[in-house]
């Protein structure tokens, strides 16, 4: 988890009424991090990434330091914010 030169990027493809990417974009925002919502619902292209890439759950989240994952998932969240004020200090 690099923060040395630039801060990590987020994109969190989304769906409406879903719960985990609500919870996962409030831990994103309170940890200060910078993200790209795309929703599904409208986006055809995202939705066509996805399911070429095998994914079936939401949100998919997919950083810029190529980690990725599925699901609300405030552990790697909280790792990637750890990661930042470690660097910050």
């Amino acid at each position: 988890m690099p923060f040395e030169d630039n801060e990590i990027q987020f994109t969190v493809y989304t769906r409406p009424g879903c719960q985990p990417c609500t919870a996962t974009k409030r831990k994103l925002k309170k940890h200060g991090f910078t993200f790209t919502e795309l929703d599904t619902s409208i986006n055809e292209a995202a939705a066509q990434f996805l399911r070429d890439a095998g994914y079936t759950e939401a949100p998919v989240v997919i950083a810029s330091d190529g980690q990725e994952w599925t699901g609300f998932r405030p552990d790697l969240i909280q790792a990637y914010a750890d990661a930042k004020e470690a660097a910050d200090a």
